[in-house]
């Protein structure tokens, strides 16, 4: 058997380490001038190719339907039974995707849709207050799940049915492009989905880091400074790197299990304390709104009025849902032996949209509901004193509220580790010459995703840049990203075809 060290693409881990190392300098070096670099080419973006993310996010929800229940359904990725319980499989597609994000947005995202509505409509209106709950549930849901799901096919497939021992991206893309995916070609696909990676989850740590912070603020006094939030960021970087260095069943699994049940209680609790009339009403209203308004929520760039938000909101998502496409296909993959792909695809849409379905109905109609009221002012406190801490102001004011923030402050921690101790993993898997179909990438070479993965959030956290910036840098880094899931795309069509001719 080769060694780690001879199994391991230096070529790829140099050129994104010298990518890292080239961003935090500049950032350090021109504070100020990298982020208006980062806010002209995100601008750029939006302009030129928001387009683009959209028609690709809606096709792709429209393939995973064709895929699953056409002919290609019943095939089976592999010949074993299923590796994983359905608790088990649909925990870590849940927790290694975005749950560093459900809590924190589930709870207040609403405001910004409130205050800023779509389709020209009066700000803090009611039918700015049913679409604010609805377009939350919109971004979060169906499509977000639809682009992960396709390329976890194509990987399963090359993986368990045609046995290759690469377990990276090109692979997946050689049905299209033939010999030009390997070689340096092939490196090339294998580095731009490294630095997608790399902004997708610098998101993730924008959002999740925040919170933590608020939450230690709340329960224990502790200044909500930079510092403290580069030092969450520092504590959860130790902790997912332990579970990726344990692997999938004895790390990521149990962290996935132990999180989803956290989430769960929470949402419980939430649902009963609340008002539980108003909240299973909003659920009702936005599923409806949601179905009604699909296609126009997915298309809609808003060029005549031309006011920016709809267009940011709609492209930021699609694009960090991209960024993360091919990282959670190959993970997905990695979890999905013994299923079939019908199993795959409508299980990752039906547990993806439940599970999104569920925080933020609940978390953002409790929350909406306290304004509604009078109870609590969450649109004043996120002007006033930003996101994270509003959130955590309104919990505690609930009964149990210390309990309640104690477990969402574990919830948060452990939400931010599953998702980077599963992107790091498959990042030393797609860094690896050869995997075994039964084998794990290099432990050393995990953990030293896992160091990288928080490089660039800790510059700018370091050099005072913004949340804004990190998503900017998601919409940036999202675009070869999307040029590569779209190969992939039609490379799993086409070998799937020649595979039932």
């Amino acid at each position: 058997m080769k060694s780690h060290k001879s199994n391991t693409d230096y070529s790829m881990i140099i050129t994104v380490l010298a990518f890292v190392f080239i961003v935090n300098v500049y950032f350090f070096i021109a504070p100020d001038q990298s982020k208006v670099t980062i806010d002209l080419v995100n601008r750029y973006i939006l302009s030129n190719f928001g387009f683009v993310y959209a028609l690709i996010v809606l096709a792709s929800l429209g393939l995973c339907v064709f895929v699953g229940a056409g002919r290609f359904g019943p095939i089976r990725l592999g010949d074993e039974k299923k590796e994983y319980s359905e608790f088990s499989w649909a925990a870590m597609m849940f927790c290694s995707s975005m749950a560093a994000g459900f809590i924190y947005w589930g709870s207040i995202q609403w405001v910004f849709h409130y205050n800023k509505p779509p389709f020209g409509m009066i700000p803090q209106s009611v039918e700015a207050s049913e679409f604010a709950a609805t377009l939350p549930l919109f971004y979060w849901g169906l499509s977000a799940w639809g682009v992960y799901l396709i390329p976890a096919v194509a990987f399963a497939f090359l993986r368990y049915n045609l046995k290759n021992d690469r377990f990276d991206v090109a692979i997946a893309c050689r049905p299209l492009l033939g010999k030009h995916a390997d070689g340096l070609g092939g490196k090339m696909i294998n580095i731009l989905f490294l630095f997608g990676i790399l902004g997708g989850i610098g998101t993730a740590l924008g959002i999740g880091s925040p919170l933590i912070s608020a939450s230690l603020n709340q329960l224990f006094g502790w200044d909500d400074t930079p510092m403290l939030r580069f030092l969450v960021i520092v504590v959860v970087t130790a902790i997912f790197t332990i579970s990726a260095y344990n692997g999938i069943k004895k790390g990521i699994r149990i962290l996935s299990n132990v999180n989803i049940i956290l989430m769960l209680l929470m949402i419980m609790y939430v649902f009963v304390i609340g008002n539980t009339g108003f909240i299973v009403k909003m659920q009702t209203t936005s599923l409806g709104i949601m179905l009604d308004n699909y296609f126009k929520m997915s298309t809609y760039l808003d060029p005549i009025r031309n006011s920016g938000d709809s267009e940011s909101w709609l492209v930021f998502y699609w694009a960090w849902w991209l960024s993360y496409s091919i990282f959670m296909g190959l993970f997905i993959a990695k979890i999905s032996r013994g299923r079939t792909i019908r199993q795959v695809i409508f299980g990752g849409l039906f547990y993806g949209f439940l599970g999104s379905f569920s925080m933020f109905t609940v978390l953002g109609n409790y929350s909406m509901d306290l304004q509604l009221r009078g109870v609590f002012d969450v649109v004043k406190g996120v002007a006033e004193n930003g996101g994270p801490a509003t959130v955590i102001a309104m919990y505690a004011k609930m009964p149990y509220g210390g309990i309640f923030v104690l477990v969402l402050l574990i919830a948060s921690i452990l939400s931010m580790a599953t998702s980077f101790d599963s992107a790091a993993y498959t990042m030393a898997m797609v860094s690896s010459k050869h995997i075994p179909v039964n084998g794990r990438p290099s432990r050393t070479l995990t953990i030293f995703w896992a160091v990288v993965l928080a490089a660039i959030p800790m510059g700018l956290m370091i050099f005072d840049g913004s949340f804004n910036q990190v998503q900017a840098l998601s919409v940036i880094l999202a675009l070869p990203t999307a040029v590569i899931y779209s190969i992939i795309v039609v490379s799993c069509l086409k070998m799937l075809s020649e595979y039932k001719k």
